[in-house]
């Protein structure tokens, strides 16, 4: 793998700015964007790609020439699949179909980025070869792109991360944590789910496992989770107390009284075996992760950041 060309589809996002970051060396490393302009020291690896557009696609790849790519750029916000659920459809498997036809003309291998919402939440710990059973669209549109991956004939890994948090670029989506700390610095309530269970993940530990899969070239399915199970009131809770803030404004109620359009999972936590024996990877839990991220604070308002300190990309 080193020297090769990786490209990283929605590089702006969350997870992809999290591996351009932590790209390791050797590497030639391109990344995309769409609505959001990529910051200033990044722009000379940044590409355009609208993923629903065939065209833009094919020449994305003849522009950059990949040996692999890691395909995070989706729409990721679950009530979106509910009310637009075509389009969601169209960018999500669309898309990725666009890109496994990119993929195998290149023959260049796959990591599709996809989620916990694939199961229903009735029987944890899912293990990777759990039956697929989504309780809300966006999951059922997140099964079929992996079905898709799966009959591609390309090498492929599908990773499954759990409730990514961390800093997005200025602008960029909020996670759970970034929305709770914009509240509660403005003396507001959070209301969280009290059902709920999951296993928050620092998107670092993620990136980390992402990029040693490809090294590795692991192939199938990987689950990716933080080292601890909660309840979203016990990760809410510890975010208050790692931040220094109110924990009295937390509300934990029941989840039908959120005012989600998309029913959710109650408990889709993992079984992480195959991420520690094969990868040897231990996540952090979610003090460690929290802390992580209030050491990695932001000079600007929270839910918004600048490049951190790690913008070069190493080998890129």
């Amino acid at each position: 793998m080193p020297g090769k060309t990786v490209l990283i589809t929605g590089g702006t996002g969350l997870l992809g700015k999290t591996l351009l970051e932590m790209a390791p060396a050797g590497l030639r490393v391109f990344a995309t964007w769409h609505r959001r302009p990529p910051p200033v020291p990044w722009q000379d690896r940044f590409l355009p790609l609208h993923l629903h557009e065939s065209e833009s696609v094919r020449e994305l790849f003849e522009n950059c020439r990949p040996d692999a790519v890691i395909h995070t750029a989706s729409i990721g916000e679950v009530d979106e699949a509910e009310r637009s659920p075509e389009h969601v459809r169209e960018v999500n498997v669309g898309g990725t179909e666009a890109i496994l036809t990119a993929c195998r003309q290149r023959n260049a291998e796959l990591i599709f980025i996809s989620s916990n919402a694939v199961f229903d939440g009735t029987q944890p710990p899912y293990a990777e070869g759990a039956p697929l059973r989504a309780v809300n669209r966006y999951g059922r549109i997140k099964i079929e792109a992996e079905q898709r991956v799966g009959a591609s004939g390309l090498a492929h890994l599908i990773v499954r991360p759990i409730l990514l948090y961390g800093w997005p670029l200025e602008g960029g989506r909020d996670n759970a944590v970034t929305r709770w700390l914009k509240t509660l610095q403005r003396g507001e309530p959070v209301r969280v789910a009290e059902e709920i269970v999951t296993q928050p993940l620092w998107v670092g530990d993620c990136a980390r496992a992402v990029w040693k899969a490809l090294l590795q070239r692991t192939r199938g399915l990987l689950h990716v989770g933080g080292a601890d199970r909660v309840t979203m009131p016990q990760f809410a809770g510890e975010v208050c107390r790692l931040f220094g803030l109110e924990e009295r404004l937390l509300q934990p109620v029941s989840g039908s009284a959120l005012s989600n359009l998309a029913p959710r999972p109650r408990d889709t936590s993992f079984d992480l075996t195959r991420l520690h024996q094969e990868l040897g990877i231990e996540p952090l839990g979610i003090r460690e992760g929290l802390t992580r991220m209030r050491q990695q604070r932001p000079a600007a308002p929270h839910g918004t950041t600048g490049v951190s300190s790690a913008v070069g990309v190493r080998g890129a």
